[in-house]
């Protein structure tokens, strides 16, 4: 006779994901709200048709790490703060309202050029976009499971 704690994993039942078939996603208009978008559509089926709305209000943060003695920036830290919202499109209901965030660095070295600065800074943008919509894919699901748990 095997004991268990009680722990299943979220992604353990595979019916768990069908969940996002009943959510489309709404955004800004921004490059980096596209970024998060698409982030959350690798990892899950949201559907255009879905009668809930996971609205999505990204923020993104940018300090400076290291000053060179020439008084040149050579890295920065960038964080991403989402709101984000799901609510029934028909009654306005809100299910879930929450906050996500995500740092990452990158490097603008001065022996790089500009435009690998650029590529490291639209990395960064894109790995905080796939952090931050693991984040929410997660939240979603927990509140699933503990709204239809018995």
């Amino acid at each position: 006779m095997a004991t268990t704690c009680g722990f299943s994993p979220l992604y353990n039942d595979k019916d768990s994901m069908k969940i996002f078939k009943e959510i489309d996603i709404g955004k800004e208009e921004t490059p980096l709200a596209f970024l998060i978008q698409e982030a959350l559509l690798e990892k899950a089926p949201f559907k255009k048709s879905g009668k809930n709305l996971l609205y999505i209000k990204p923020i993104i943060k940018n300090s400076y790490g290291i000053i060179t003695t020439e008084n040149e920036i050579t890295r920065y830290s960038v964080t991403l703060d989402v709101e984000y919202s799901l609510y029934n499109k028909e009654t306005t209901e809100i299910s879930i309202k929450n906050n996500v965030s995500a740092t990452s660095d990158y490097s603008a070295a001065v022996t790089r050029t500009g435009f690998a600065t650029e590529i490291a800074k639209r990395d960064t943008y894109e790995r905080l976009a796939d952090t931050v919509a693991e984040k929410m894919i997660t939240e979603i699901l927990i509140n699933n499971q503990i709204k239809y748990s018995p």
